[in-house]
């Protein structure tokens, strides 16, 4: 006489069971992999809004003590002009990332601009008020740059989890994409060079 496994009574539930389990872990697997993709993503969102923030905070300040050092330097209005334009893009509401970068980028060789000014302006060099100019922006240089690290650090995060097997598929199911990092502009690595 032959057994089958279905001649049992509960051999039946034990297959629904099993069946029951898989079921359980996939749709469990499924909803972990996406909260975690979900939070890399506002991960990302939030660090970029906060190199947003420093890069404001920035603009804002130097302006400021821009504003002050102008009465040393009268005939330098192509930084100063290059500051202010640089601001405008940046609080600008409806500017595109690409954009702000390129003024973030404007504003901070222009803030250079204005540290290389101080060799060409004795007195200058020894005001206090360009000694704080100095101060901030170099605060503020460092500050934009650690905001940054830490952006590129949070997309790094989030596109292992979106390439990485095998949340990569489940990621273009629910169509996470990888992000892009923070590059330089291209001329970032040459020195300001300021000529009258």
């Amino acid at each position: 006489m032959s057994y089958s496994y279905n001649a049992y009574p509960w051999g039946r539930w034990v297959k629904w069971g099993i069946l029951a389990l898989v079921v359980i872990i996939l749709v469990s697997s499924s909803i972990s992999t996406y909260n975690g993709l979900a939070a890399a993503n506002q991960d990302v969102q939030s660090k970029w809004s906060q190199v947003e923030n420093v890069m404001q905070r920035r603009a804002d300040n130097i302006n400021n003590q821009v504003e002050v050092v102008k009465g040393y330097v009268k005939h330098e209005e192509k930084v100063f002009d290059d500051i202010a334009a640089a601001r405008s893009v940046l609080y600008s509401g409806s500017s595109d990332v690409k954009s702000k970068l390129e003024a973030d980028d404007k504003l901070a060789a222009a803030a250079r601009s204005m540290l290389v000014l101080m060799e060409n302006y004795p007195d200058l060099k020894a005001s206090e008020l360009f000694s704080n100019l100095q101060t901030e922006i170099a605060g503020s240089e460092n500050r934009v740059s650690v905001e940054r690290k830490r952006f590129i650090d949070s997309v790094q995060a989030y596109n292992t989890k979106v390439t990485r097997f095998p949340g990569s598929i489940f990621a273009r199911l629910m169509g996470f994409s990888p992000k892009d990092y923070f590059q330089a502009s291209p001329g970032a690595q040459e020195a300001p060079k300021v000529q009258f």
